[in-house]
């Protein structure tokens, strides 16, 4: 068992001078913990570099402060808050559903009851469950009517139960939407019940059922407060509808149809007017699907708030497949798929808050957390300024996306080819094994659900113990993201550069107002996921003059949205994205749910969408690999007077990169192309190439052949390198791409005084120069089409 006794997290990525933010913690023992702000410069202990580089500041929060358990309230469900038209005497309850876990094998994780439509607990009240033996189960009181056969996974099956109080008769029906030859016919149970319906002060809930009312940590994270829901459910619901009366089959069957409303004279709610009169409530899930609430269409109006983010914009059980987009047939919509181990936001109390200083610098920052027994942890942020009030010529472009993108990511413990990935035994970081412990902190874009669906929706209101200095991923063995991107970092701070921070979150909001008062724009080592609005800021940016320094690789490469219905919250809370037909994928959607629930977008790759990285950074991603990186090495086209510029103090036969701390050189993980076929500008220079130097863990990206064949790997296939590029763009801008996830790696090598830091002071010193670049000398560009395409490794021959 892997114990981190201590976690938190802020309600803030990116905070401006001036405001507050609000830091949240939970000790799991210590009676106490101190808490100080550092500055991050660096956040890799190999010892054959800098190693750990904090700096510690001044603040008014810097001190010691009582320690206290909180607990993440995992797993989606929908209420309905407790009111007179759900405490009923007599009921019907139905609907559809399509579990995904019914009964699981207790080798894997420890399996209950599970709620489907509820308002129940501790053996008072009535409900839909699914029994621990995955059968369809009624509960009236402390009665448990159950069916004889299980619940087939991953199949649509509709369910009733009804209860007349007047006489004691339950009916329970279990209807397998598609029946098989040697299916036996599963007929309905019937029993009768001396029992008077126990009215219990608690919501009605959809996908869980209320276990207990209490005022500890697990109900003070919960959603209403003070209410643990247990049971959580995995797998969709379509259509639930509660009746107050003991429904016949016929009218069951009617029932189907829901909420009808109408301008007759009567103003009918049902689809009969005797149903009219007993309707309580009538979900529709095909309703406010870009929402977090469940719309009621029956006469009392009983929305459904939902929790933790359950999965929307998924086929229901009418699904035609005639439609791939939810917004042209949302009839076909109607379902929701919950999971256990979902979350939105932690819901912890407030432990401190700070009040950023109005001059204090745009940085990266943490609020380092320790105790006296040797507990750590780190609550990243950065300050960023405000549109208009920036502190520096150049900006660093947090890649916050990706970080939400792989937060939590339990691939390491979960993935059972990990070793054959990386070409050697994966080494776990303890934050690795504390997740694998408590999936309540829900996982990353690359993990599946309990249930072994996607997941496809990552928030930031949660600890992240990924983001976090001295933190190696098990794909490097070596920082990846965040710790990563602090190797660029280091290195700004040891070359004296004054610069700001600014995210991606900000740029998807302000649009290209947030770059346009910057000389240059310099990129993460792994700004992979991206929203929309912020490749229109960035390609805008580039076209009005700005200059772009891509300095890693496989950029612009899934599409992202940030969910609307969580902007009262801040920006950027949940961030969404649909794995879909093709791309380097842990997992992928289903048919007809590619589109985004909350922007109604497509989802998948941009270059699928039309947009290619290659266009704006005149790179693309081309290959992978996680063993051993390599180096680059010049191209003639590096003496082009357009570009040569960046190799002052740089010989034309100098291994570029043969170093560094990230698989041991500058070219390595994941790496970009140029490719004119695929959106490169013809006019852009190949500068440098790794072409013929990876091994046979480099494998092409799957989308860029159509069928396995041999030759796909580094050793012989002539796509699987990294280009260094150059190209202008209109107005004196530019972009400069060094194609590689390792490249950052390599800066900070023999106290930064290496050719990879001076080949990036080169390209640095010119774009944050004011006034536009110069022009390119009269006919020195020579345009690449289709035809005349080549390999930067041929024209090295």
């Amino acid at each position: 068992m892997c114990a981190m006794r201590l976690t938190g997290y802020a309600d803030k990525f990116g905070v401006h001078p001036g405001d507050t933010i609000k830091f949240y913690v939970n000790t799991d023992g210590p009676a106490e913990y101190k808490a100080e702000l550092v500055q991050m410069i660096n956040g890799d202990t190999n010892p054959r570099g800098p190693g750990l580089i904090e700096k510690p500041l001044a603040a008014d929060i810097n001190k010691t402060y009582p320690g206290r358990k909180q607990v993440v309230h995992g797993g989606s469900y929908g209420y309905v808050p407790n009111c007179k038209a759900l405490n009923v005497d007599s009921f019907t309850l139905q609907c559809w559903i399509w579990p995904t876990t019914p009964k699981t094998h207790p080798r894997y994780w420890k399996h209950g009851a599970q709620g489907l439509v509820t308002k129940w607990c501790d053996g008072r009240g009535y409900g839909l469950f699914i029994n621990e033996e995955g059968c369809v189960e009624a509960r009236i009181n402390e009665h448990r009517i159950a069916m004889a056969l299980p619940l087939r996974d991953h199949a649509w099956h509709f369910l009733a139960v009804t209860f007349d109080a007047a006489t004691g008769n339950v009916v329970l029906y279990h209807e397998p939407q598609i029946q098989y030859a040697l299916d036996p016919v599963i007929e309905p149970v019937r029993t009768n019940l001396r029992t008077v319906l126990k009215a219990e002060p608690i919501p009605l809930a959809i996908a869980a059922y209320v276990e207990s009312l209490d005022g500890g940590p697990l109900a003070k994270s919960s959603l209403p407060a003070g209410i643990v829901f247990s049971g959580k459910y995995n797998g969709k619901i379509d259509s639930p509808r509660l009746c107050r009366k003991a429904l016949s089959r016929f009218e069951i069957e009617t029932m189907k149809l829901g909420a009808q409303p109408g301008l007759t004279e009567r103003r009918n709610c049902g689809p009969t007017d005797a149903l009219s009169e007993v309707i309580i409530g009538s979900w529709d899930f095909s309703a406010g699907i870009d929402t977090i609430a469940a719309k009621d269409l029956g006469p009392y109006g009983l929305d459904a708030p939902l929790v933790n983010c359950p999965t929307r914009a998924m086929t229901g059980h009418n699904w035609s497949g005639q439609n791939f987009d939810w917004k042209h047939a949302p009839k076909e919509y109607g379902a929701i798929h919950f999971h256990d181990d979902d979350v939105d936001d932690a819901r912890w109390e407030v432990d401190f808050a700070w009040s950023v200083p109005a001059d204090f610098k745009s940085r990266f920052y943490a609020v380092k957390l320790t105790t006296t027994e040797g507990d750590e942890d780190y609550i990243p942020f950065w300050v960023v300024p405000r549109v208009g009030e920036e502190q520096s010529k150049i900006a660093f472009m947090v890649p916050t996306i990706s970080y939400m993108a792989y937060a939590n990511e339990h691939v390491a413990c979960n993935a059972g080819g990990a070793e054959l990935f990386v070409y050697r035994v994966p080494i776990m970081q303890q934050q690795n094994m504390f997740l694998a412990e408590h999936r309540e902190y829900g996982g990353s874009i690359y993990d599946t659900h309990t249930d072994g669906s996607g997941i496809c929706l990552s928030s930031r209101l949660r600890p992240i113990l990924s983001i976090r200095p001295k933190y190696d991923h098990f794909l490097a063995q070596a920082p990846w993201q965040y710790p990563a991107d602090l190797h660029l970092i280091y290195w700004l701070e040891t070359m004296g550069y004054d610069y700001d921070v600014i995210t991606d979150e900000d740029v998807t909001y302000d649009g290209v107002a947030r770059l346009e008062n910057y000389n240059v724009i310099i990129t993460g080592s792994h700004p992979e996921h991206n929203s929309g609005p912020q490749l229109d800021a960035l390609h805008n940016y580039t076209q009005r003059g700005g200059r772009l320094m891509y300095m890693g690789a496989d950029g612009w490469y899934w599409v992202h949205s940030y969910h609307p219905a969580y902007d009262g919250s801040g920006r950027g809370v949940v961030t969404e994205m649909r794995r879909c037909e093709s791309g380097i994928r842990t997992w992928r959607a289903d048919p007809g749910e590619y589109y985004h629930q909350g922007t109604g977008e497509l989802g998948g790759m941009w270059r699928f969408r039309g947009r290619y990285l290659h266009s704006v950074a005149g790179v693309g991603m081309s290959s992978e690999g996680f063993d051993i990186s390599s180096y680059f090495t010049r191209t003639p086209e590096s003496n082009n007077p357009r570009v040569s510029w960046a190799f002052e103090g740089i010989d034309y036969d100098e291994k570029l990169g043969n170093f560094g701390l990230v698989g041991g050189g500058a070219a390595g993980l994941e790496l970009d192309i140029v490719d004119t076929m695929l959106g490169s500008p013809p006019h852009t220079l190949a500068v440098a190439t790794s072409a013929g130097r990876h091994t046979e863990a480099y494998l092409l990206v799957m989308e860029d052949f159509g069928f396995n064949q041999q030759g796909l790997d580094g050793t012989v296939h002539p796509r699987v390198r990294g280009d260094i590029a150059y190209h202008e763009t209109p107005n004196g801008g530019a972009c400069f791409s060094f194609s590689s996830i390792a490249y950052c790696g390599s800066l900070p090598w023999n106290n930064c005084d290496n050719n990879i830091s001076r080949l990036t002071k080169n390209v640095l010193d010119r774009f944050a120069k004011d006034g536009p670049l110069p022009p390119p000398p009269a006919g020195a560009v020579r345009y690449r089409g289709r035809a005349d395409y080549e390999s930067p490794a041929l024209e090295t021959a």
